[in-house]
């Protein structure tokens, strides 16, 4: 049922993409897939007690990056490393990837080595997906949590004609919805007060988007659940391609 539900995903991204090159052996610098785990998050003792195992940063965790590494792959025709990683902030791989993507911001506590690494890996060319985090509480905790990393920097709220959302595809929104599966059982689109779908960015000096923040969705459930009857395909397939264009921007930026 997985393979056959992400075979129509690409079905339905095939038709709107250039004719693809030819596959490519995987390389050494093939496209790595990396998630970042954080020591301390609010909800993190919350998923522990549930569940016994997971912490905040766990969130969909390997389901979504293993079915948008398969689409991606499929798509693009990019070589890619089939594996995911997920290390910590402090781990010197780190520097190894110049994509990481990190979730559930909104619950989030960093120690300040935790800080000034992410810090020094975003100004040296690193690129970082923000996702799953949504309502104003959330975003207080997040703004407080990112002062850390760029207590000199403030998010930028980014328009539609950003690269970052025309690089692959082209999007009118910045970004459109992408609700989690939660609220969709629940009958409608949103979390908490996170009403509207929200991209932020934070800029080097040179103006890099650094960090990619968005808010008031969910890309993470559009990917793990693209093989689950109970989440629309509209949206999933929504999510795979903004995925798509965020690394495709991360890779040529």
């Amino acid at each position: 049922m997985k393979k056959i539900c992400l075979s129509l995903v690409l079905i339905c991204l095939l038709p709107h993409l250039p004719a693809p090159a030819a596959a490519q052996t995987l390389q050494p610098d093939a496209f790595t897939f990396m998630r970042l785990k954080y020591s301390s998050g609010k909800f993190s003792y919350g998923f522990r007690l549930r569940f016994q195992m997971w912490d905040s940063w766990e969130v969909d965790y390997p389901t979504a990056e293993e079915n948008f590494i398969s689409v991606f792959e499929e798509v693009t025709r990019l070589p890619v490393n089939d594996q995911a990683i997920a290390i910590s902030l402090t781990d010197p791989q780190l520097f190894d990837c110049s994509f990481a993507y990190i979730l559930e911001v909104g619950f989030m506590q960093l120690a300040q080595p935790e800080a000034d690494s992410l810090r020094e890996w975003c100004l040296r060319g690193g690129f970082l997906m923000i996702d799953d985090f949504h309502g104003s509480a959330q975003w207080e905790n997040f703004l407080t949590e990112f002062g850390r990393v760029f207590p000199d920097r403030q998010p930028v709220r980014l328009q539609p004609d950003h690269p970052v959302f025309h690089c692959y595809f082209d999007f009118n929104r910045a970004p459109p919805p992408v609700p989690g599966l939660a609220p969709i059982i629940r009958g409608t689109t949103y979390e908490y007060d996170g009403v509207e779908p929200q991209c932020w960015g934070y800029f080097d000096d040179n103006n890099r988007l650094m960090v990619l923040v968005n808010f008031n969705v969910d890309i993470g459930d559009s990917w793990e659940h693209s093989a689950d009857p109970k989440y629309p395909k509209q949206y999933s397939l929504v999510g795979h391609r903004l995925g798509i264009n965020y690394v495709i921007y991360a890779m040529t930026h």
